[in-house]
């Protein structure tokens, strides 16, 4: 199972993180359920090994893929872990109130129940950065990526507000922060992936085998690059073929979409991105269902449908 660390850690962390473990879970869960939607007509479709890979030690690779399921499955923790203490799931958390009262802006002040991302964060860094035992430069990577997935929680939260004042006159408003739907999360940090950064490491001092002379080789890299911005290491491979020690299933047998109702540029071009370009070619199939509709409960008691 691609969660297979995460419940690892669950088993055998403090006893204390027990509190939050199915919480770590479905977030993780939603993760990568997101990153299967937005990669849902693309040659590599966030495969179920995907977080098992850019975890495991033997297998690790540092792709573009990667950085975005470091990201993803990192914020899904995140934005699970608030929204559960916003709701009042946890004895020890309840709304950030820490601004209440202040002015915030022209005609309006801090009040409600701000959802509690700092109790988010702090939660989620200790689960989903303790899966990162490795000190070296993919290791870097993979926790500047889990970084890059919960400042992206933190940028998409919505003010939101109610009005005060005689008559509905709105005279002042009282507003608080609120998360955003998932997945507006999970197309900004698509948007990430788009533009992902390729770290260019100076190979000679790696070598080196001086292992702070490799140290400030890597601190250097980093030192250009922004908090918020994916970076990986590797180029991907076109994913147009199945590799199963990898985990890549290639696109043989993959659905694509050709004609239909509002679709963008890019799922119209999945044919041709899944199949042609792959050497392979489409091949239709009409299927026909048989549905029910049309049913009536009768007295007493059956429920008659129409096909």
């Amino acid at each position: 199972l691609c969660f297979r660390s995460v419940n690892n850690f669950l088993m055998t962390g403090p006893k204390a993180y027990l509190t939050y473990s199915s919480s770590v879970a479905a977030g993780a869960h939603s993760g990568m359920e997101e990153c299967k939607f937005q990669f849902g007509w693309e040659r590599w479709n966030c495969p179920e090994s995907a977080l098992q890979l850019s975890t495991h030690n033997r297998l690790r690779s540092a792709t573009r893929e990667t950085s975005f399921v470091h990201a993803i499955s990192s914020a899904g923790v995140m934005y699970t872990l608030t929204r559960n203490c916003s709701m009042g799931d946890f004895e020890s958390c309840g709304c950030d109130d820490s601004r209440n009262g202040r002015v915030g802006g022209r005609g309006w002040v801090w009040g409600g129940c701000s959802d509690n991302v700092e109790f988010g964060e702090r939660i989620s860094k200790l689960f989903v950065d303790a899966l990162e035992t490795g000190h070296d430069t993919r290791a870097l990577i993979n926790l500047h990526n889990n970084e890059v997935g919960r400042l992206a929680v933190k940028a998409t939260m919505k003010r939101t507000c109610k009005c005060h004042g005689v008559s509905g006159s709105c005279s002042i408003q009282t507003c608080w922060l609120q998360l955003a739907e998932f997945r507006e999360i999970g197309n900004y940090l698509k948007l990430k992936y788009d533009q992902a950064h390729k770290l260019e490491m100076d190979k000679r001092r790696m070598r080196a085998g001086n292992s702070a002379d490799s140290r400030g080789a890597t601190a250097e890299t980093f030192h250009h690059v922004h908090a918020t911005e994916l970076v990986f290491l590797e180029d991907s491979p076109d994913y147009c073929t199945r590799n199963a020690s990898l985990g890549h299933h290639g696109t043989e047998g993959r659905e694509c979409l050709q004609t239909g109702k509002n679709l963008s540029q890019w799922e119209k071009r999945s044919c041709r991105r899944l199949c042609t370009e792959c050497g392979l070619r489409v091949e239709e199939r009409r299927t026909e269902v048989v549905a029910s509709c049309n049913c009536k409960f009768h007295w007493c008691c059956t429920v008659r449908c129409e096909q």
